[in-house]
C-alpha cells in the first residue's frame, strides 16, 4: 500500500479530501494531514509518502519550497499541486521540479482521484522495476539472507531460542512491520530442485521485480516465503503446477498463506523444522545445505559469547577450532555467522563493512584464506571500543551520521537507511520512534537547534545566514528563524539578547 500525504493551509479542504474519497479502496495509506509547509516536510521526513497532494500557497514554507526541500530527499516522491485560479506561474514553475499533476481549485472528486491513481501507477513502475536494484539494494538483500540463515541454522542444529534470535538480529532485517507470504510446494523431489528454481528465478523477477525471495527445502518440499507483493498469484500457482507435469512421478501442488510479520511467519515454520535431519537453505535460487556438525556448532557458540564478553584465549580458541574443519561450505557457514554476531554487538562495523566481509568469505574457494581473512576481522571487533547504551546499534548508528553530517541540507532518514544502513526505510522510522520515544524530524530539528544555540552563543557569526549553512538549511536564513522561534517561542536575536542579559545580572 502506497503512502500520502495531504498539505492545505485551508482545514476545510485538507479534511474534505481526507474523506470523500475512500483512499484505503484504492490501496492508498493516508499518513498525514499537514496544515502548512514546515509541517508537511517534517511528515515527509518521517513517513517518505509516496505521493504528496499540497496546495501551492502555504505559510512558513509554501507548496514551490516544500517540492524543492522534498525532491532533494526523495526524488521519487509524487507531487500533486492544487492551485487557485490566477496562481499558474506557481504551477508552471512547480513544473520545472519535474511536477506533472496540476488541479485547479475547486476541484472534484473524480479529478483528485483520477490523479492520485496516475501517481500510483508512476510510483509502482518505479518501485518495482530492475533500474531500482541498486547496490544498496543487493547489500540489503545479502544481510537479510545472512541473518535468516543463522536463524534457521541456529534454531535447528543449537535448539536456539527463536525469539532471542530474532532480536538479534533486527539490526538487519524487518521482523515486525512488514506482511509476509508463504508459499509451499509440495511433492519436488531433491533430483529436480535445481532445475525448479532455475526455471522459477526469471518469473519471480518478472512478477516481483526487487523482492527478496527467501526458501527452505525439506524433504520433497519447497518453502518459499517472501515480503508481501500487490499481484495476483495465479501465474505462479500456474507454474508451479504445471512443471514438468508430464515427466514427474507426481504432479506438484502449492498452497500458500499470509502472515503479518516475519516474526508471525518463523513461529510457524521453525519449529516444524526441527524434526527433519537435513535442511536446504534458498538463497538467491541456489540451495544451499545446513551442515549439522553439532559438536562444532555448540562449541563456536560457546566461543562467540566469551569473545563478545572480552576473553582474549577466546579468540585464540576460535583460530584452533577453525583449524579443524575441512568442508569449504561448512567453515563459510561458521566463519559468516561468527562474524555477524560480534558486528551485531560491534557499533563501530557499518552494515556496508559487514556485507563486503560477508561476500568476500561467500566468494572465496580457498579454505586457508577465509580462516586468516575471518580471523582478521574477528581481531579488528574484538579490540574495537564498543561503547554501549540503552539504544540499540542501528540508533547510535543513526545519531552518529546525523552528528557528523548536521550541515548537509538533503540529511534524511531515507537516504540514511538505504544508503548507510541498507535497510528499509520505513522500517528503521517505525524503530527510531519505538526506541527513542520521538520522530526522526523532531530529533534532527532538536540537534538543529542546540547547534545553533551554541553558535549564536559563541559570537563568532554576525550573519544568521551563516548559522543557517552550518546547521543544514542551506542559504535560507529566513527558515531558519521560523524554525528556531518555533522551537524556543523566541527569535534567534531575541535568543542571544536574553542571554547576554543574564550573562551580565
Amino acid at each position: 500500500m502506497l503512502k500520502m500525504i495531504i498539505a492545505d493551509d485551508e482545514k476545510i479542504i485538507r479534511e474534505t479530501i481526507s474523506s470523500i474519497i475512500d483512499w484505503k479502496a484504492i490501496d492508498i495509506d493516508l499518513v498525514g494531514l499537514c496544515q502548512n509547509g514546515m509541517e508537511a516536510y517534517n511528515t515527509i521526513l518521517d513517513e517518505n509518502p509516496d505521493i504528496v497532494l499540497s496546495d501551492l500557497k502555504m505559510p512558513g514554507m509554501n507548496g514551490l519550497e516544500l517540492i524543492e526541500k522534498a525532491q532533494k530527499t526523495n526524488p521519487e516522491t509524487r507531487f500533486i499541486i492544487l492551485s487557485g485560479f490566477g496562481e499558474f506561474s506557481y504551477a508552471k514553475e512547480a513544473m520545472k521540479y519535474g511536477v506533472k499533476h496540476y488541479l485547479l481549485k475547486p476541484c472534484n472528486e473524480e479529478q483528485i482521484r483520477e490523479s492520485v491513481l496516475e501517481c500510483k501507477e508512476e510510483c509502482l513502475k518505479l518501485k518495482y522495476t530492475e533500474e531500482t536494484f541498486g547496490q544498496a539494494q543487493e547489500a540489503a538483500h545479502r544481510l537479510a539472507n545472512a541473518a535468516l540463515f543463522n536463524i534457521v541454522n541456529d534454531c535447528i542444529c543449537q535448539n536456539g531460542n527463536l525469539e532471542h534470535l530474532i532480536h538479534r538480529y533486527e539490526t538487519y532485517i524487518d521482523f515486525d512491520f512488514t506482511a509476509y507470504r508463504l508459499s509451499y510446494v509440495y511433492y519436488l523431489p531433491y533430483s529436480e530442485l535445481s532445475s525448479f528454481l532455475a526455471e522459477l528465478e526469471p518469473l519471480c523477477k518478472r512478477l516481483m521485480p526487487g523482492i527478496l525471495i527467501h526458501g527452505i527445502y525439506v524433504n520433497n518440499t519447497l518453502l518459499l516465503y517472501y515480503r508481501n507483493y500487490d499481484i495476483h498469484y495465479s501465474e505462479l500457482e500456474f507454474f508451479i503446477r504445471e512443471y514438468k507435469k508430464n515427466t514427474l512421478a507426481a504432479s506438484l501442488e502449492t498452497s500458500s498463506a499470509l502472515y503479518g510479520s516475519l516474526r508471525e511467519l518463523l513461529n510457524v515454520i521453525v519449529p516444524k523444522l526441527s524434526r527433519y535431519g537435513l535442511i536446504y537453505y534458498v538463497n538467491d535460487f541456489r540451495a544451499t545445505y545446513t551442515c549439522n556438525y553439532k559438536s562444532h556448532i555448540d562449541e563456536v557458540d560457546l566461543l562467540y559469547k566469551k569473545i563478545r564478553d572480552g576473553d582474549p584465549d577466546a579468540v585464540q580458541s576460535f583460530s584452533e577450532n577453525l583449524e579443524g574443519i575441512s568442508s569449504l561450505p561448512f567453515i563459510k557457514q561458521i566463519t559468516s555467522s561468527m562474524l555477524m554476531k560480534l558486528a551485531i554487538k560491534s557499533p563501530g562495523v557499518s552494515s556496508q563493512t559487514l556485507t563486503d566481509w560477508l561476500q568476500e568469505i561467500d566468494g572465496a574457494e580457498d579454505i586457508e584464506y577465509i580462516r586468516k581473512t575471518s580471523m582478521e576481522h574477528v581481531h579488528t571487533m574484538f579490540y574495537m571500543n564498543s561503547h554501549r547504551s540503552r539504544e540499540s546499534q542501528l540508533i547510535q548508528t543513526i545519531y552518529q551520521y546525523v552528528n557528523d553530517h548536521l550541515k548537509d541540507p538533503d540529511l534524511s532518514l531515507k537516504f540514511i537507511a538505504e544508503n548507510y544502513l541498507y535497510m528499509n526505510v520505513d522500517y528503521v522510522s517505525k524503530k527510531f520512534l519505538k526506541e527513542t520515544g520521538i520522530r526522526f524530524s523532531q530529533f534532527l530539528t532538536n540537534k538543529r537547534i542546540l547547534r545553533a544555540k551554541e553558535l549564536l552563543l559563541s559570537g563568532k557569526y554576525d550573519k544568521i545566514q551563516f548559522i543557517a549553512e552550518e546547521i543544514g538549511l542551506g542559504n535560507n536564513p529566513q527558515y531558519f528563524s521560523q524554525l528556531f522561534k518555533k522551537a524556543t517561542g523566541m527569535t534567534p536575536s531575541a535568543f542571544v539578547e536574553q542571554a547576554s542579559v543574564s550573562i551580565d545580572v
